[in-house]
């Protein structure tokens, strides 16, 4: 099977707009698109420019660039479920509250190695 760029942009999408609890639709309101042209984005269907890429990753509050990463590296997929699970939710935290659970992180792991 080939590496597909766009199913892995368009995931990265579905999963940066969950994690700001935006519908489609209301991303697309947005974006000023409509919502299907989202859905085949995030589908992997069709190709996107740079242009619209930045468009969306500002609409969702974040560097374009996340949304170029993928987890080909990581071998073991259930390690990058769980960590792509961890992404989402601390997407979700104002400032302050991510210094706390990195402060509680940081701890968590001082103490592994005792």
């Amino acid at each position: 099977m080939s590496h597909n760029v766009n199913n892995d942009v368009g995931k990265m999408i579905r999963k940066y707009r969950r994690a700001r609890n935006y519908t489609q639709e209301e991303l697309g309101e947005i974006l000023q698109i409509d919502q299907s042209y989202l859905g085949r984005i995030e589908r992997g269907e069709i190709n996107i420019t740079l242009d619209t890429l930045t468009k969306i990753a500002k609409a969702l509050g974040i560097n374009p660039a996340l949304l170029l990463e993928t987890k080909q590296n990581v071998s073991d997929q259930s390690r990058a479920k769980i960590l792509e699970k961890i992404d989402s939710q601390l997407l979700t935290l104002n400032t302050s509250e991510l210094m706390i659970v990195h402060n509680m992180l940081r701890e968590v792991l001082q103490l592994k190695k005792i």
